[in-house]
């Protein structure tokens, strides 16, 4: 074979290529792959906070290798088949992790309960087992749009996408954002698979990206409507117009709680208590951290009686709270077993914690026991660390996403702690004297105990709580998050009224034979005298809503017991070790206030740095702008204005050349045409004297001997003249360039 033949033939292989992998059909798989993307996103953050995510590459690694492979050898309906059986197989794998294994599947009715509680609402996060039910719901989908889009079905790939990104938007788990790309991949696989099949020129569906690029500033319109969304709703119970108090951070989100950033207290009273003692007034407890908050895993169960108490030696607790306003919460003080006289159904939640099915109104009660657990620290120090596998699966998890060095401080800071409760006690005492206290901060992004922990010296009870859960986890300690009131203002014997800014997050830990044990990490003091002073606000502004009869006329006593047992106040204390990292040595936090912007201080303010997705969107609807003034001659107009009014730098020869060319464009656009082959003398015949004159200097520039310096300055200064009469946009000949001379 000769060369040219060699050539010509590697030639025609490479324009095959070319043909088959067309730009259409490569920006029709991209919105496939985006669709997908937007799924497996989801999936994805829910594994990293599960644990780690390695196993969901593997398996979406090779659901889409066997999409590719099979693509050139079986049938749609084949892989139609094959898909559905990944599902199904899921399925399968995922209930036989769940208790019961596989005689769950006798169970259709609890079954079709949870595939309907997913679909209004219940975030994925929330199973137990989410990290399985992830990588159980990924090859299916991700094997079939991936055939389907290698063999030209782009609606159908784009479908299965779309549907499979549906089921985590109905779970709450999708953000706007990752909707959004989904939508926006799958109208790029249908439109640019359209002219892909229809073998037409990628140009043809440019109005694709300007109804991608309204799509965009639709949505961001809408986002910005009041009322059109809102980080969390409090349902208008009990908060007034306060939308971020403490409260609504804490007490209503729910199923989960977010870290937010600045908050207010709100000093309405909530509750009256009458109990035998003081107590945390317990109202969640939370499970699974995310990394920005935390979520409450398992299922609500109607309350159908007496619930177990710890399982060490407690102390009965009665209590009886009557609502001050419309509020619906249930509290009660660790551990609580029984409830009566409630005006609503009253639910439980795995954790034993009370919710009412609806709120309760100002004036109704219920009663409470608990059961107290009366461990001492001395007690708890031989407990052990033995906790059931359950307890210390579920409550020592951790994403992914926290990063090393937390768990290196923690073991530094508690290198002396020989037991489970000196390591809590550590570290509550050292947030206690070592970091302060402040309402207004702002959230960091990221994880944030790793972002508290390093980046900040001062937060509210939420970072607090959170940190010292996450700490503790990382070093095999069971721990959870809760949240509740903390006890109040005592205005009599066994009597306490419970307000807004009462609401509170603190630590539990779990100890073997004697359950969950109370730790706050939180400073009281500085955290007491914010309270007292909004009352005292609130009641020099004459609200009626922040006091009883019985705390108008009792002296405030902010006060409340410190939940952790404490025992032998002779024994040394691990943080007080030689050799260990004590409060106010070289592991206090670095930096300043989160909440910083700078300012007085001299500091530079911080510049916001835009997510990836705003980036994405940004460039999205700048294309959009840009593909829109092409379809409209906008941008046409637009560069030949400017074109108009900027002569060509370099020789007088090329400036009058630039001239006359510009002069041709003016009267054009006037009407007169230029016909081929027409001289500038013969086109200009009937025009006025300055435009004959360019014509002339043009003439003597391209056929005569020359022109110079003066002539190219004439040239322009004429142009300029018949731009301010033609035009109205000012003309900017002679600033710069050659147009200057």
């Amino acid at each position: 074979m000769s060369v040219a033949t060699a050539r010509e033939t590697g030639g025609d292989a490479f324009d095959a290529v070319a043909a088959r992998v067309s730009p259409a059909r490569v920006g029709a798989l991209c919105g496939v792959a985006l669709v997908l993307g937007a799924f497996l996103s989801v999936l994805h953050e829910i594994v990293v906070v599960t644990g780690d995510p390695t196993r969901l590459y593997y398996v979406v690694g090779g659901a889409a290798l066997a999409g590719t492979v099979l693509a050139g050898l079986i049938r749609p309906r084949t892989a139609g088949l094959l898909g559905a059986a990944a599902v199904v197989a899921g399925t399968y794998l995922y209930v036989a992790s769940l208790p019961g294994g596989t005689e769950f599947l006798a169970l259709l009715s609890p079954m079709l309960d949870d595939v309907f509680a997913l679909l209004s609402g219940l975030s994925v996060l929330r199973i137990v087992n989410a990290d399985v039910w992830a990588i159980a719901a990924a090859p299916g989908p991700v094997f079939l749009a991936w055939y389907l889009g290698l063999r030209r079905h782009y609606v159908a790939a784009g479908a299965v996408g779309a549907g499979a990104l549906g089921v985590v938007v109905l779970t709450g788990d999708a953000t706007v954002e990752t909707t959004l790309a989904g939508v926006l991949g799958v109208t790029l696989a249908a439109a640019l698979g359209d002219c892909d099949r229809r073998g037409e020129a990628l140009r043809d569906a440019e109005g694709v990206v300007v109804v991608l690029a309204a799509m965009v500033v639709l949505t961001l319109v809408i986002g910005a409507v009041p009322g059109a969304g809102a980080l969390f709703s409090t349902e208008g119970i009990g908060l007034g117009s306060e939308s971020e108090t403490m409260e609504s951070s804490l007490v209503y989100a729910g199923e989960n709680v977010a870290v937010t950033g600045p908050v207010e207290l709100s000093p309405e009273v909530r509750y009256t208590v009458e109990a035998d003692r003081a107590a945390y007034w317990r109202v969640g407890t939370y499970d699974r951290y995310t990394g920005g908050g935390w979520v409450r895993t398992g299922s609500l169960q109607n309350y159908q009686g007496p619930l177990a108490g710890p399982p060490g030696e407690s102390a009965e607790l009665q209590q009886r709270f009557t609502a001050e306003t419309d509020i619906a919460t249930l509290p009660a003080a660790n551990k609580p077993t029984q409830i009566r006289d409630a005006p609503v159904p009253v639910q439980v939640t795995e954790a034993g914690s009370f919710q009412p099915a609806s709120p309760l109104h100002p004036g109704e009660s219920y009663a409470v026991e608990s059961q107290e657990p009366t461990a001492s620290a001395s007690e708890l120090r031989a407990a052990g660390s033995d906790a059931p596998p359950e307890i210390r699966e579920r409550y020592t998890q951790l994403p992914s996403s926290v990063p090393d060095r937390v768990e290196e401080r923690t073991s530094r800071l508690t290198a002396n702690a020989e037991n489970d409760y000196d390591t809590a006690r550590v570290l509550e005492r050292w947030f206690r004297e070592d970091y302060g206290y402040s309402l207004d901060v702002q959230r960091p992004r990221g994880n944030v105990a790793d972002t508290f922990l390093f980046e900040m010296d001062q937060g509210y009870c939420t970072y607090f709580a959170t940190t010292m859960v996450t700490m503790l986890r990382t070093q095999d300690v069971p721990a959870r998050f809760v949240t509740g009131y903390t006890t109040g203002q005592q205005v009599g014997d066994g009597e306490w009224v419970v307000r807004g800014y009462n609401s509170h997050a603190w630590v539990e830990v779990y100890f073997p034979e004697h359950g969950w044990v109370q730790f706050d990490p939180t400073p009281p003091e500085p955290r007491e005298a914010a309270e007292q002073q909004r009352l005292s606000d609130a009641r020099d502004d004459q609200n009626s809503d922040v006091d009883t009869n019985e705390s108008r006329s009792t002296p405030d006593d902010p006060g409340t017991p410190d939940p952790t047992p404490t025992d032998d106040p002779n024994r040394p204390d691990p943080t007080d070790t030689p050799g260990n990292a004590t409060p106010g040595g070289n592991l206090s936090p670095p930096g300043g206030p989160s909440g910083d912007d700078g300012g007085d201080d001299g500091t530079l303010p911080s510049v916001p740095v835009p997510t990836p997705e705003q980036v994405g969107f940004g460039l999205l609807v700048l294309a959009g702008a840009a593909v829109g003034a092409r379809r409209t001659g906008a941008g046409s107009r637009l560069y030949r204005e400017v074109w108009l009014r900027r002569l060509p730098d370099g020789d007088p020869g090329s400036v009058v050349a630039g001239a006359y060319h510009r002069l041709v464009h003016l009267e054009e656009r006037a009407g007169r045409r230029k016909a081929p082959g027409e001289t500038p003398r013969q086109f200009l015949a009937g025009a006025d004297d300055r435009a004959r004159r360019i014509g002339a200097l043009y003439e003597r520039a391209e056929y005569g001997h020359g022109v110079d310096d003066a002539d190219a300055a004439e040239a322009a200064e004429l142009l300029a003249e018949l731009l301010e009469e033609r035009s109205r946009i000012p003309h900017l000949v002679g600033r710069g360039g050659a147009g200057s001379r």
